[in-house]
């Protein structure tokens, strides 16, 4: 298989490691604002040339209706269709089943691409090309991260990608043996809700043997944050 991307996975998390903001960051507080900027300075920082998201994440920015178009007069290509040539900064979308409708073509300020399962319809593709929303479709129902990940460094050129989905996205990442750094802003706050989701969802078993954390930095930030960076490496055998 060819080179992938450098991924990292950057997200921000209250002491306790809970994916959801709301319940100890209130929309609209002066903590809310400065550990958003905060963060999206540190997003900034890395200059990579993509970031990517479940669908789950995604649905803050696609905020289209679904087309009611019938099936369109020729098949849509697959399993790449490139709608901005000239991008040179990428928001990919994992969407595998297509629930997704699009009325912009960025999200923060990367050109949407949209990955796809093998069953996805045409009908919905045509509705990415007439809003003018890249694609990549997959030979599988599954999405093969790997593969994916090889595709768009190939095709698109990505050769850094932020990593900032919730977490059963970024758990199938680091299940998947991908995730090359983790920079995570650490909130001065704690959740606390029994059974909120954390900012790694793995599923079964713990992906805890498979990997080593190396420590690349341990900064403080402002609004009481503090920024830590890992190397992520396969465990080395017992």
């Amino acid at each position: 298989m060819g080179d992938r991307p450098h991924v990292i996975c950057h997200m921000v998390a209250p002491l306790d490691g809970r994916l959801l903001v709301g319940p100890w960051a209130p929309a609209g507080s002066a903590f809310k604002t400065a550990l958003h900027d905060e963060y999206q300075r540190l997003h900034l920082a890395f200059g990579a040339d993509a970031w990517l998201g479940g669908t789950t994440t995604m649905e803050d920015f696609a905020t289209g209706k679904p087309a009611t178009a019938g099936d369109p007069a020729a098949a849509p290509p697959r399993p790449w269709h490139i709608a901005d040539k000239a991008a040179s900064k990428f928001a990919i979308a994992m969407d595998r089943r297509g629930r997704l409708h699009w009325n912009s073509t960025t999200a923060d300020d990367g050109h949407v691409v949209v990955v796809l399962g093998a069953s996805v319809a045409d009908t919905h593709l045509a509705e990415l090309m007439a809003t003018g929303v890249s694609y990549l479709v997959m030979p599988d129902d599954e999405i093969d991260i790997a593969a994916m990940l090889v595709s768009l460094r190939e095709r698109l050129g990505i050769k850094t990608l932020l990593l900032e989905g919730g977490g059963k996205t970024n758990g199938s990442f680091l299940k998947a043996g991908v995730v090359d750094e983790i920079s995570l802003l650490v909130a001065p706050a704690i959740d606390g809700t029994s059974g909120a989701p954390t900012i790694f969802e793995a599923g079964e078993g713990s992906v805890g043997p498979q990997l080593q954390l190396e420590l690349i930095a341990a900064q403080p930030l402002a609004a009481g944050t503090v920024h830590l960076r890992y190397r992520v490496r396969p465990a080395e055998p017992a």
